[in-house]
């Protein structure tokens, strides 16, 4: 399986971003085409998995600050999780992106944590009932690596 990994900084990048997010994510997480779109005018990225032409991950990042940034969503489509997607997003955004990195993170999304941490990431911080379901948080930080 070939996945092409594409940098998408404009409107579709943003309306992936928000038809993603509708397929992957619970409701409380979902961002819309013209937040992301924002976000993008300042700097941010998005990065586009593809399998075939068909949309199967993203990574969005919001820029901070000149070497200040945040992974504010990666997700990949549930049939297509397990086949290294994710890191190709991260492997590709990380030859793109320089600085500081954070993100939050589920407590109890484990496969993802092993993911953050296998590209430097270190908790952080625990951050309790950090999301609106209640749920706890870590922070978690990759520092310098550009």
């Amino acid at each position: 399986m070939e996945v092409e990994i594409v940098e998408k900084n404009d409107l579709e990048g943003a309306t992936i971003v928000e038809g993603m997010t509708e397929k992957i994510f619970p409701e409380f997480v979902r961002w819309h085409r013209n937040s992301v779109l924002n976000y993008l005018r300042l700097g941010g990225k998005v990065f586009v998995a593809r399998v075939s032409g068909e949309v199967v991950g993203f990574a969005f990042f919001r820029k901070i600050h000149e070497k200040l940034w945040e992974l504010t969503l990666i997700g990949v489509l549930e049939e297509y999780r397990g086949m290294g997607i994710g890191g190709r997003l991260l492997e590709e955004a990380m030859k793109v992106i320089g600085g500081e990195i954070y993100l939050h993170v589920q407590t109890s999304n484990l496969p993802a944590i092993r993911l953050y941490e296998k590209f430097g990431f270190v908790k952080d911080k625990l951050i309790r009932g950090f999301y609106s379901d209640g749920s706890d948080a870590y922070l978690m930080v990759r520092r310098d690596f550009l």
